[in-house]
């Protein structure tokens, strides 16, 4: 046999050992697969049972989650509204958890070979029938993972994601990123504060108004796109935990503040300084809370857009199918159209029938056209009024007075106010029908 050919039987025979070596007996690897089972076997636990999860770090810091109703909130070292899904994802990867193998070998040399004295880390589940403790342990090649449960008993390899989700991951990723969590269009009250400026909404029913700094009528689905808005905005980053001096944020005290109140339960976010740079993003901290977090420009934006696009921008909340009867006083005179069945009459005027389309165009002016511009006036300017449209509703019961100005007496803008110190302006080339000639009727009748 040549020293080639011998060479290479040599070699075979060593492989063929070394294979012997690492996969045992035939009946000791029967034995290593009989012993594959779950982390949770035999404790018969569902996802729905877990109340709390704490996890403990090597470092000593640690985090405590608790289930409160459908709800997972972080309760230490402070409260913080947590992702559902993240903890159902720790839950998750308990449960799937497969124990491939078993080692006996408990002695203290051991255990800090595998980092389990001390342990890398500890999570503890606690459920209805008691609690799962794991201790975490050096990760090894392909996934598998040493850990103890219970604090006793073998050493356990899994091939599970459960060391990935506590020791690689930042509890951060775990808490909701949400800044009002949990709100919807029922919102009861938003309050908001820049500087010395004061806003309040309120809903009362359906419908929502503003109470502050003026009472007004607001654009029902602008109050919902906002509300919107302020459920779906998040923080981007957190900035400084437990900060001592929140001053160099602009936090103390803070540019701006919202105040949601949702079912009883109000959300308060403070809003600091810019950043610095040439970004518009901008600090944050919940009430109650000590994380300094980042807001990002949109998210900024959005919750802090301006107020006056949430004002009803129509000269009146009154419907056109609403009104029975209108008095058109302007000067001296008073015109009053009434409607009978489905025609518009002049009651004034012996009854006379007055065409439909003058009518609905002033209605639709009044009612539905929606002005370019909003301003708000402490002082109401008398001397700019020309006209007054008083709406009555088919009870007779007067629904609202628009009363109607201009910037000179027969040019300029039109402005619309009903009494709430909104004046609502129009383009100058509005036409609104005033006269009793715009209906057809003789201007010398009374």
């Amino acid at each position: 046999m040549s020293t080639r050919a011998t060479f290479i039987m040599l070699l075979l025979a060593v492989l063929a050992a070394a294979c012997a070596w690492m996969l045992g007996e035939p009946g000791e690897v029967r034995e290593r697969e009989l012993v594959r089972s779950s982390l949770v076997e035999g404790m018969e636990i569902s996802p729905g049972e877990f109340e709390a999860i704490r996890v403990e770090y090597g470092t000593g810091d640690s985090v405590v989650f608790q289930r409160e109703g459908e709800t997972w909130w972080q309760v230490s070292p402070f409260r913080h509204r947590a992702q559902t899904v993240a903890m159902l994802a720790l839950v998750e990867s308990a449960l799937q958890s497969e124990i491939v193998e078993e080692l006996p070998e408990t002695d203290a040399e051991s255990l800090r070979r595998l980092d389990l004295m001390p342990p890398r880390g500890t999570i503890t589940f606690v459920h209805g029938g008691g609690e799962l403790v794991v201790e975490l342990g050096r990760t090894g090649i392909g996934g598998r993972s040493y850990m103890r449960r219970n604090q006793s008993g073998p050493v356990l390899v899994t091939n599970g994601n459960l060391h990935e989700y506590v020791l690689e991951q930042d509890p951060v990723l775990w808490r909701d990123r949400m800044l009002f969590p949990g709100i919807d269009i029922e919102v009861d009250r938003i309050e908001r504060v820049i500087g010395d400026s004061r806003i309040v909404i309120e809903r009362e029913g359906s419908r929502w108004s503003m109470s502050d700094p003026i009472r007004t009528r607001l654009n029902q689905d602008e109050v919902g796109r906002h509300i919107i808005e302020l459920a779906r905005a998040g923080w981007s980053d957190v900035i400084l935990e437990e900060p001592g001096d929140v001053t160099v944020f602009g936090l103390a005290p803070p540019v701006a503040s919202i105040r949601v109140t949702h079912r009883g339960e109000e959300h308060v976010l403070h809003v600091g300084e810019r950043l610095g740079g040439e970004t518009e993003a901008r600090s944050a901290m919940f009430d109650g809370v000590p994380v300094v977090l980042r807001l990002d420009s949109g998210t900024v934006s959005s919750i802090l857009s301006d107020p006056s696009g949430l004002i009803d921008h129509t000269g009146t909340g009154v419907q056109p199918a609403d009104v029975k009867r209108i008095v058109i006083e302007s000067g001296d005179a008073t015109l009053v159209i009434e409607r009978t069945l489905d025609t518009w009459t002049a009651p004034g005027h012996d009854g006379q029938v007055v065409p439909s389309e003058p009518v609905e165009r002033l209605l639709e002016s009044l009612a539905e056209l929606r002005a370019t511009e909003i301003e708000l006036r402490e002082t109401y300017p008398a001397d700019l009024e020309r006209a007054r449209v008083t709406l009555h509703g088919f009870g007779g019961q007067p629904l609202d007075t628009v009363r109607l100005l201009r910037e000179t007496e027969d040019s300029g803008r039109w402005g619309m106010e009903n009494g709430d110190g909104v004046i609502r302006i129009h383009p100058e080339f509005l036409v609104l029908p005033l006269e009793p000639g715009d209906y057809d009727l003789p201007e010398d009748t009374p």
